[in-house]
């Protein structure tokens, strides 16, 4: 630097010193007072990198010094230049300066230890010895928290940390394989908020820093630090050294849709020959006794339930050859209040409109299962279904928190089933409040009378088992049939290496799962699913244990 270079910033000077002292003629002497001295330090050979930003800090600096002349009295204040440094010169007139919010903005962003400190000392005017004395800890440490905090802020005074997650943050819907917990983790641990969604997002990458964090996210870490420390409770977060991570595979729409034409293709060229195998198994699951017994709607959702499993499970079965097989449920990691669990995330950018996305059409959720002990006259309640297109099953339960949610609405289904008045004027008013959604879905409708009847199948655990024995045995025919198709499209996507809890066979889900239900689609639009059916058919159904 030198001096037509210094002279360059004279008017973004006087600017400066302008708001700083509120008149021409004091202005005019600062900026004098501190070209002469920046004259002065590049005579000795020094480098300035930043010529902007020292010479404002050399002006702040002389202003400062200005006042404690004239009021005699001592302050301190924040120096953010290396080349003008001191060890103590970090706050001073810190309501009084143009860059106060963005100083204070520096320290809400250090960690605990640090900004206890910083606010101690610097802002309430304690001394190193009775910081020592409240704290519990030995001076010279609470000397080495000062040093390190200025460190921090002077690295991040001058630097925009914030991403767009400060501004625009992006959505994460949490989902689960496996069993939630007594208050029903992992969605509960997340839920609708913004803030628990974007932090998951950004220490997804890579380990981070909680200030980094706070800095990425525009809040202090002092509200950060509480809202990871659950998230690192609740097993959605790790730590490593002094950075968190994310613990669970999050998915994007670049993951949803590397595949999607290839799976797209796979089910135009192969979903009839498919579908004679599976209208084989239909024609069997209607010769069982426990279909026949099932009015006409409960046994077209018997129905659905098993053209989405069987279709399914028939292109899992090439996956778990392919991902070397699935963890059985009794080595699932245990988790606290009683879950086993591993979550999956689903990211959307700010402004999604998911209902256009190319995949949506393909997507099964599911098969979800909810379940009650000793309800009316059964020991063991449960209700099982699947979410895709062809029904929205899943919105039913929204009205409540998740499996709690699923619990409630399944004891108002039995209670119906069951005719038992006392039982369902006992219901959740949530479900109540969505019998008129209940009855569009499909799961409930009303006689002549008006009178309220279930839709829903039900059937007996032994009667279960035998129903997944028969989607077994044809899902068996359709992989073996088809298994060089299916192969060519099972890839792993690529996760982050800290990333440690998840299945061996979540790596491999978003090369495949499209594939099932676009096969069920094109066979619907061919007419040879649900043909002339165009009401919502559910695959679900409830079964019990007496």
């Amino acid at each position: 630097m030198n001096n037509e270079i210094l002279t360059e910033y004279a008017d973004y000077l006087l600017h400066i010193a302008l708001y700083k002292t509120g008149n021409i003629n004091d202005a005019e002497d600062l900026v004098q007072d501190t070209l002469l001295a920046a004259l002065s330090y590049i005579s000795k050979g020094k480098t300035v990198e930043n010529p902007k930003s020292w010479l404002s800090s050399v002006l702040s600096r002389r202003f400062y010094d200005n006042l404690r002349r004239k009021y005699r009295r001592p302050t301190v204040c924040i120096d953010v230049v290396r080349e003008q440094a001191a060890e103590d010169s970090i706050f001073e007139n810190i309501e009084k300066t143009e860059d106060a919010e963005k100083i204070r903005r520096c320290v809400a962003m250090l960690t605990k230890n640090y900004r206890e400190v910083i606010i101690r000392h610097y802002m309430n005017g304690e001394s190193v010895k009775d910081i020592a004395k409240a704290l519990d800890i030995p001076v010279n440490t609470v000397k080495s928290r000062l040093y390190t905090g200025r460190e921090h802020i002077g690295k991040e005074f001058d630097m925009e940390n914030y991403t767009k997650q400060s501004y625009q943050p992006e959505t994460l819907w949490v989902g689960m394989t496996g069993q939630s917990g007594l208050n029903d983790e992992p969605f509960s641990l997340v839920g609708d908020d913004k803030i628990k969604m974007n932090l998951l997002i950004l220490a997804y990458e890579k380990p981070v820093t909680i200030p980094e964090l706070a800095g990425a996210i525009g809040i202090s870490t002092a509200y950060v630090e509480p809202i990871v420390e659950r998230l690192i409770q609740g097993e959605l977060m790790g730590r490593t050294g002094d950075k968190v991570y994310t613990d669970f595979i999050i998915y994007t729409e670049k993951d949803n849709l590397e595949t999607l034409d290839d799976q797209l293709k796979i089910a135009d060229e192969n979903y009839r020959e498919i579908w004679e195998i599976v209208d084989r198994g239909l024609r069997e699951l209607k010769e069982q006794d426990y279909y026949k017994a099932q009015r006409k709607s409960a046994q077209q959702k018997l129905e659905s339930h098993f053209v989405i499993r069987t279709v399914q499970r028939s292109v899992d079965k090439i996956r778990d050859e392919v991902c070397g097989g699935l963890e059985p449920f009794s080595e699932y990691r245990q988790r606290p209040n009683g879950g086993k669990w591993y979550a999956i995330g689903n990211r959307y950018p700010d402004g999604y409109d998911q209902s256009k996305s190319r995949f949506l059409p393909y997507g099964i959720n599911g098969e979800w299962s909810g379940g009650v002990l000793d309800f009316l006259d059964t020991k063991y309640l449960s209700l099982t279904d699947y979410d895709t297109v062809l029904c929205n099953a899943h919105e039913l339960y929204k009205n409540g928190s998740g499996a709690k949610g699923k619990e409630s609405a399944l004891k108002m289904l039995y209670s119906i089933y069951a005719d038992n008045k006392d039982a369902f004027s006992a219901s959740d008013k949530c479900c109540i409040d969505s019998i008129d959604k209940f009855i569009e879905t499909g799961f409930l409708s009303k006689d002549s009378g008006g009178k309220l009847v279930c839709e829903v199948p039900v059937i007996s655990s032994k009667e279960r088992d035998r129903h997944y024995d028969l989607t077994e045995k044809y899902c068996s025919k359709i992989s073996e049939k088809f298994h060089d198709a299916f192969i060519t499209v099972m890839k792993p996507m690529k996760i982050p290496s800290h990333v440690k809890s998840y299945l061996k066979w979540q790596r491999y889900d978003r090369c495949c799962n499209y594939l099932p239900m676009a096969i069920i689609l094109m066979a619907k639009e061919d007419g040879l699913y649900l043909n002339g059916v165009e009401k919502p058919e559910a695959a679900v159904y409830m079964s019990y244990d007496k």
